[in-house]
């Protein structure tokens, strides 16, 4: 069964927004991005008006740029503030959009959210998260191998966390599979890049498993999506590794399944 065109993003959004000030320092943002497990927060003026967005992909990027490779990194100087990294302008959607339009704009976009608007208010955020709902409320029988990306790049178990850092920075992606092996076994996203970025060089040279995080689902090319979304959203995973056999195959993210909203 397909979903509804007409269906309104108000009908799937989260009806929750985490906000910081644009002159709350860089640090405070990490620690609540960090410590909500949220991917972005929306910044706001001394008018409690919206006026960015800044992500942990943002952040991930400053780290980059203040750390050096001989020296603990220290995640952000305390004198920078959200207002200047912040992207603008926001990516929003009116709530009584209907969930194609939402989605044709996070594809047209390469975004994996958009914030739900009614009138001048940001009301909600429409996710990738929010996208596997769909899936599983709309009973979608598409296999994965249907909507998978292919091009899954990859670290070996045993590499070192460094090696780790410096193919996530080279290849510009928001995260590597690690694998034991043609077996995924975990993820090593930004958000496990800021951490690590923290750690001595010594401690870098350690295999990336020791700070890899297992928080993603492994499922089989023939597994419909409803049933997918059903695992991931139980354990509140963002990916889902893709495989035949024991071999890797592909991922899906909440992006990947935008495409089948359009």
């Amino acid at each position: 069964m397909s979903t509804p065109v007409t269906s309104k993003v108000r009908e799937y959004m989260t009806a929750s927004v985490v906000s910081v000030t644009e002159d709350t320092p860089l640090e405070e943002v990490a620690k609540t991005l960090l410590s909500l497990d949220v991917s972005c927060v929306l910044v706001t003026n001394a008018e409690c008006s919206p006026v960015g967005v800044v992500s942990i992909t943002d952040l991930a990027r400053v780290s980059r740029m203040e750390g050096g490779p001989a020296n603990p990194l220290k995640l952000m100087p305390p004198n920078r503030v959200a207002k200047e990294i912040m992207n603008t302008p926001i990516l929003s959607v009116g709530e009584d959009a209907s969930l194609s339009e939402a989605a044709t704009k996070m594809l047209h976009n390469q975004v994996h959210r958009l914030f739900v608007s009614r009138g001048d208010r940001i009301v909600g955020v429409f996710s990738a998260r929010d996208a596997l709902r769909v899936a599983f409320f709309r009973h979608i029988e598409t296999p994965l191998s249907a909507v998978m990306t292919k091009r899954v790049e990859t670290v070996l178990l045993g590499d070192s966390i460094e090696d780790a850092l410096a193919k996530l920075e080279e290849t510009d992606r928001r995260g590597l599979v690690v694998v034991d092996g043609a077996f995924p076994v975990g993820i090593f996203t930004q958000m496990e890049a800021i951490r690590a970025r923290a750690l001595s060089a010594e401690l870098r040279r350690n295999p990336v498993e020791e700070v890899m995080s297992y928080e993603s689902a492994t499922l089989d090319a023939s597994t419909p999506l409803y049933r997918a979304a059903a695992q991931t959203i139980a354990t509140r995973v963002r990916r889902i590794l893709v495989v035949e056999g024991r071999k890797l195959v592909g991922i899906v993210s909440g992006y990947d399944l935008a495409r089948t909203l359009v």
